[in-house]
């Protein structure tokens, strides 16, 4: 059976609301699942608060001469952003460029787009608070959502294997993870700056298929489900490397940015919109209601 019965009765907002999801996309077989591999931003972690709201409010402590606003860094963020990977891949990974690093030169790149020259000690004494924010528990939450999938599949999927494939640099995984209490909840986590490799790249899947199996040697890629937010790099991208996928539909949050808007996503066998929205869920709690029917066997897995 390619879908079990999920018709499920759960916390939502205000009050329990009946859900049901059918899933009829060939990306999804929940029976042959083995293991979960997230995606993070957008995915299980929000920012907070509005990343242009940091970075003007930095501006403001840091004491610079007519800080950028908000609407001033918005544009010029998304540009230094693209600007920053196009010339720095994977957060720098092939340059040798520390997180902080390529940070350091977006951030500055972000300042000199909504037209400021500020000295290197003005610049230096800012940089510092955008970066100690992202740094400290103040910058991150877990999305309503992800907080209850994953309290769900403790208490009754013990046994899955859940990893990271993130296009994200080092610390999200070395020190935000930790830092909102989610890291012991993984067995294995890959990030983009790690690999040399971003979604929807192949190369990243296939080094969390690597280090899927050396938890379970036998696990087979389409044995792996990954779940994310961005349509070409976690559906196509999964897919294309022979994982299960299924996309989570963040439109309705507005607090869900997808920057790498440029990015393609690969050929993959039966791709096509329709496939693409066949796989599409409204967020975690319906991919628990989709995995209700296999809560026996995924408690005995490990």
């Amino acid at each position: 059976m390619r879908t079990p019965p999920h018709l499920l009765f759960i916390a939502r907002h205000s009050g329990w609301l009946p859900r049901a999801r059918t899933v009829s996309s060939s990306a999804f077989n929940p029976s042959e699942i083995r293991a979960l591999s997230f995606d993070v931003t957008g995915t299980v972690l929000i920012h907070s608060e509005p990343v242009m709201k940091t970075y003007a409010d930095a501006g403001t402590w840091a004491r610079l001469p007519d800080p950028p606003s908000e609407a001033e860094l918005k544009p010029a963020f998304k540009t230094a952003w693209k600007e920053g990977l196009h010339d720095f891949p994977c957060f720098g990974a092939e340059a040798g460029l520390s997180s902080r690093q390529w940070w350091k030169r977006t951030v500055r790149r972000t300042v000199e787009l909504a037209g400021r020259n500020y000295d290197d000690e003005q610049f230096d004494r800012y940089f510092r608070r955008v970066y100690q924010h992202y740094g400290s528990p103040r910058g991150y939450e877990a999305l309503p959502d992800a907080s209850a999938f994953l309290s769900w599949t403790q208490r009754e999927t013990p046994g899955l294997l859940m990893g990271v494939t993130s296009n994200t640099p080092t610390r999200t995984v070395e020190t935000v993870l930790p830092l909102v209490g989610l890291h012991d909840l993984f067995r294995w986590f890959v990030c983009s700056q790690d690999v040399g490799v971003e979604k929807p790249g192949r190369g990243i899947f296939d080094a969390s298929l690597a280090q899927a199996r050396f938890w379970l040697p036998d696990i087979q890629p389409h044995q792996i489900l990954h779940l994310g937010d961005s349509p070409t790099a976690d559906y196509c991208g999964a897919r294309a490397a022979g994982f299960q996928a299924l996309l989570l539909d963040r439109s309705a949050d507005p607090r869900v940015t997808q920057y790498q808007d440029w990015l393609e996503g690969p050929d993959y066998p039966g791709k096509s919109p329709e496939d693409i929205k066949q796989g599409t869920v409204p967020d975690l709690l319906a991919v628990r209601d989709l995995l209700a029917g296999e809560v026996g066997r995924l408690s005995q897995l490990l």
